[in-house]
């Protein structure tokens, strides 16, 4: 009977635990945060949106070995970074212009956009 009383209010602390997702990032100081997984199949959002003269955070999670993201560049940036599994690597700038900003993975295979307006 004691070990019952204990059992369930830990079943029920760890389910609730395990049902909590992560939180989505929070903005950058003044600017736009954005969260992008890498699959084997590219960048998901591959199109992200973003203000001129604003800070702007990438949060790229790669989430499979699959494919060729292990690498993140923004040529346009000069910003290159490896993206180890499951860990999420944080990108911050600031787009001074209007127009689009090219990412890809270090092949040119997978390639996403940023929108600067």
């Amino acid at each position: 009977m004691r070990r019952e009383l204990f059992v369930a209010p830990v079943l029920f602390l760890t389910l609730a635990l395990a049902g909590c997702g992560e939180d989505p990032p929070a903005p950058a100081e003044g600017g736009a945060r954005v969260a992008i997984e890498v699959g084997a199949g590219g960048y998901d959002p591959a199109r992200v949106e973003a203000t001129a003269g604003e800070p702007l955070t990438l949060v790229f999670t790669r989430v499979t070995e699959a494919g060729c993201g292990d690498e993140v560049v923004i040529a346009s940036q000069d910003i290159r970074r490896s993206l180890p599994l499951n860990e999420a690597v944080e990108i911050t700038f600031t787009p001074e212009e209007s127009g689009d900003l090219r990412f890809s993975c270090g092949m040119d295979m997978y390639d996403g956009t940023i929108v600067v307006r």
